[in-house]
């Protein structure tokens, strides 16, 4: 219940933190797919060790990196001024 509330609230955040404009919208996107994906590359390179355990929530990891990637990246580009 609680990552539900963490995930509406990075939906929340992520279009407020960056406006409206298309470029901005675009820097967004793109933050979370290369975050979503970095992290589903990292979890296909533990998961391939033979001690690695697996875990039936991946899919909701990648999209919580995806938020946190976006977010992360919207407040980088306000705070240097891109």
């Amino acid at each position: 219940m609680m990552k539900n509330k963490r995930i509406l609230l990075a939906c929340l955040l992520v279009p407020l933190l960056t406006a409206c404009s298309a470029r901005t919208a675009s820097n967004a996107a793109n933050d979370f797919v290369i975050g979503a994906y970095e992290n589903a590359e990292k979890r296909e390179v533990e998961e391939s060790r033979p001690q690695s355990q697996t875990s039936s929530n991946n899919t909701r990891k990648d999209v919580s990196a995806g938020f946190f990637s976006a977010i992360l990246g919207a407040l980088s580009r306000t705070l240097n001024g891109d």
